[in-house]
């Protein structure tokens, strides 16, 4: 560790309100609060703070990879559900269609249509754009296609003269939209001849290898440092080999977690009626994985990015045959099997993946192949000598809890066989009342921190084992991040800056959309949201080496802090969480001598402001050369103060 000599000793005094019009904030006027001396030690030593807590987490759920991510318009391209199968299939008929299961593509079904027939679909969100689309065809006799964008304002179609083929062959189409609309109608019509039809495809033109550019946009604009994927309770489930190879032929599956296991139903219309229901609150995507978005697929977006990965493994249902082929096929020689199968499926050179979470909240109930824990060491065990065998150097996150004994016996029984330690925390919100609302974040925070300093004092021969906070956020949530949400986040990550020397990783969660994503999307058009401002800020603001202080939270002021210093020592970032309606002044000898002092401030009209793509409630501001450091009501900061 390096040592610091500026001699740092902050007084919070009463402040002078602060007031700006942009911040929807009245006159200006004189409010003193009691004075508080917060202790930075002068001579402490620092703590690197690894920028990998300012990371991310996707999963298959809700939209936040379909519609979210993915830039897919048509749902169940593949079938999954007989075309015209009434509460299941979002796709309606007209005329001669039937269902077709003997010969697919992707393993589903396929609809079958003749002359006259139609499969449609309403409700598609489009934009004043170009498309691009494809279909598969098997035909014996040819056959004459016409496919339709349509809406109440506008139509646009385009012909597809398909030849006898005798086998599945991929035709493609364009077409351009002239309109705006949440409510345009895909049609997909056979004006002569017949055919078979599958894996069938809607884009935008300015797709990124089938992901949505403005979100890979946004992403990039939120500049997360790493993403997990694909869960959460999702991966108990998941077969990684779904998601690899020709994309239109993989097959679609059930979301196991959310939707149940095959076997679980005492009949096939037992089954269908519990799908109709789910269907109804999980949305399709919620409940079928059509494996579009899979392994490769993560990684471009990763690389688009700019973020490390951390490639999560099935030891849920999962074997640990199939997590080795997993670590092999990322960072496996293009010699062995699976590294061969990645070369075919366009990536020579091994992905290098470093970080690799082994199971997902396995200490759940809820979690499919969950066993006791006097099973589970023995079987994570298992996983990790299987997963090193492949590649020694990887660096493995096992599945823990320490609000319970669950991450105990991982200590007691793993030792060796894990780097780092996953933990997950969901905060309860308060709506009511903002300062509770932080502080339900904060005493959640903190007490896994405190178990965890226990464990580190209980097995000392395991070493410095650090947190991998692979999930948090609020709990229960019906509302994109709002200002109070990002200022609950803010407060999450100056605990973990104030004990960084137990944390490795962590993932907020999630990325886009479901559960306050960092990223809220519409059609055409992705912005953030509290969440994401907040990380954001943190990522680009914060200094990389956190100093010790003495008081990090005051009780009568509300204010929520941590401090950083550059590797040089000339640049000092100090975050502060003001959720107050007064402006609060921070004063200290060296802010007087400090050469510049520069505020990047997060904050909005209301608590419970959010973001649309028709208003912005909240925003970032970076204001130069003050001569103070106050940190505005209703605020997160991070001040940059260069020192002399």
């Amino acid at each position: 560790m390096k040592k610091i000599s500026i001699a740092v000793c902050f007084a919070l005094c009463g402040a002078l309100a602060f007031s700006a019009s942009a911040c929807g904030f009245g006159k200006m006027e004189e409010k003193f609060q009691t004075t508080l001396n917060v202790a930075l030690q002068p001579d402490g030593a620092r703590e690197e703070i690894n920028p990998l807590i300012y990371g991310q987490f996707i999963e298959h759920i809700e939209d936040c990879i379909y519609d979210g991510i993915w830039a897919e318009k048509v749902l169940d391209r593949k079938f999954y559900y007989a075309a015209g199968t009434a509460g299941l299939s979002p796709w309606k008929t007209k005329g001669n269609v039937a269902s077709q299961t003997a010969v697919t593509l992707s393993g589903g079904h396929a609809a079958g249509i003749s002359a006259d027939g139609a499969i449609y679909q309403s409700k598609i969100a489009v934009q004043k754009k170009d498309y691009e689309g494809y279909f598969w065809c098997d035909t014996d006799t040819g056959c004459t296609v016409r496919i339709t964008l349509s809406s109440g304002l506008e139509s646009a179609e385009t012909t597809v003269t398909v030849p006898a083929n005798n086998s599945f062959t991929k035709f493609d189409y364009s077409l351009a939209c002239g309109v705006n609309t949440s409510n345009a109608t895909y049609e997909l019509k056979v004006v002569s001849g017949a055919g078979k039809f599958d894996s069938l495809s809607l884009m935008p033109a300015d797709n990124y290898r089938g992901m949505r550019t403005d979100t890979l946009e946004a992403l990039k604009e939120l500049n997360g440092t790493i993403y997990r994927w694909p869960g959460g309770n999702f991966l108990s489930g998941y077969d990684w080999l779904d998601g690899v190879g020709e994309i239109d032929k993989r097959p679609s599956r059930r979301n196991l977690h959310y939707m149940g296991l095959e076997s679980s139903f005492v009949s096939e219309e037992a089954m269908i009626a519990s799908d109709i229901v789910k269907l109804q609150s999980l949305g399709f995507y919620g409940g079928i994985e059509p494996n579009d978005f899979g392994l490769d697929e993560f990684l471009a977006m990763c690389e688009y990015v700019g973020a490390e990965p951390m490639m999560m493994v099935n030891n849920g249902l999962g074997s640990l045959e199939d997590a080795a082929a997993q670590v092999e096929y990322c960072n496996g020689a293009a010699n062995t099997v699976y590294g061969k199968m990645r070369a075919q499926n366009g990536h020579k050179e091994p992905y290098s993946i470093t970080y690799w979470g082994v199971g997902n909240e396995m200490f759940g109930s809820w979690q499919l192949g969950q066993v006791p824990i006097r099973e589970y060491v023995l079987r994570h065990n298992r996983f990790a000598k299987a997963m090193k065998a492949k590649d020694g150097s990887i660096v493995l996150i096992a599945s823990g809890n320490n609000a319970s004994n669950w991450s105990d016996e991982l200590f007691r029984n793993c030792g060796g066989n894990f780097d780092f330690i996953a933990e997950h925390m969901y905060a309860k919100q308060d709506n009511a009342d903002v300062f509770t609302h932080l502080n339900n974040m904060r005493t959640n925070i903190n007490f896994r921190i405190d178990n965890h300093r226990a464990l580190l004092e209980k097995y000392p021969a395991q070493g410095n084992v650090k947190i991998a906070f692979t999930e948090y956020a609020y709990d229960l949530v019906t509302n994109p991040s709002r200002l109070k949400d990002g200022m609950g986040i803010a407060v999450f990550l100056n605990a973990v800056i104030n004990n960084a020397d137990v944390f490795e990783t962590c993932c907020y969660s999630s990325t886009v959309n479901a559960t306050q994503g960092c990223v809220k999307t519409w059609a055409g058009s992705a912005v953030l949201e509290g969440a994401g401002y907040v990380l954001k800020t943190y990522r680009e603001k914060m200094q990389r080496y956190r100093i010790p202080s003495g008081i990090k939270f005051d009780r009568d002021l509300q204010l929520d802090l941590s401090a950083a210093v550059s590797d040089d020592g000339k640049i000092l970032s100090l975050a502060v969480v003001n959720p107050s309606d007064s402006a609060v002044r921070l004063s200290n000898p060296l802010f007087d001598r400090a050469s510049e002092i520069v505020r990047n401030t997060f904050t909005g009209d209301y608590y419970d402001s959010y973001n649309t793509p028709q208003q912005a409630e909240m925003y970032c501001e970076r204001v130069q050369s003050l001569a103070n450091v106050v940190a505005p009501p209703m605020s997160v900061n991070v001040f940059e103060i260069k020192l002399k």
